[in-house]
């Protein structure tokens, strides 16, 4: 256990400690445990995250939620990082479903209902987190297509446990692509 929140830190009514550590070490992918305890956590709430490393990916994509962070490594694989919201405003809404590095896809043709996403060469959990907030925002009866370099292994159990079907196909020149959509 650590000594306390960091002077950086502002004392909050509340703190909530999630410990992933375990997770990591048994490769499981705990993004989906985080994301709930940023979406349950109070206005006044600070997130204490114990990883087995500092999860510099997260601080972006907590960032754009109006999260700040202070990180410290309390020993070898081992890390306390806090997050609490930058003001008790509400937190910007999600980006589109879109693909926001402009990238065209050589050879994948969306249709008027399909939404391509290119995650290739963007770091972990990028693709998925992306890959997530474009599924929020996909209107009803249309399908992501998601380009990547590898089989989202990661995302997979938890496209099924959210109600999507997908579809890979690892023979396409672009990359992987998995066709993913909402199961009626």
């Amino acid at each position: 256990m650590t000594s306390g929140i960091p002077a950086a830190v502002p004392q909050r009514l509340h703190e909530v400690e999630l410990d992933v550590r375990d997770d990591l070490r048994n490769g499981r992918e705990p993004f989906s445990r985080i994301m709930g305890a940023v979406d349950e956590l109070p206005a006044e709430g600070v997130l204490h995250l114990r990883a087995t490393f500092e999860p510099v990916p997260l601080f972006r994509v907590l960032g754009r939620k109006g999260f700040l962070h202070e990180a410290r490594e309390n020993a070898g694989e081992d890390w306390s990082v806090w997050f609490w919201r930058e003001s008790q405003a509400a937190p910007e809404s999600s980006p589109p479903a879109t693909d926001d590095r402009g990238d065209k896809v050589a050879g994948i043709d969306g249709t008027p209902d399909t939404v391509v996403l290119d995650v290739r060469g963007l770091e972990p959990p990028e693709p998925m987190v992306r890959t997530l907030t474009a599924l929020e925002n996909l209107p009803a009866g249309y399908r992501l297509l998601q380009v990547n370099q590898r089989v989202p292994q990661f995302l997979l159990p938890i496209l099924t446990e959210r109600g999507y079907g997908y579809e890979i196909d690892e023979r396409h020149p672009a990359g992987v692509v998995v066709q993913i959509w909402k199961l009626a």
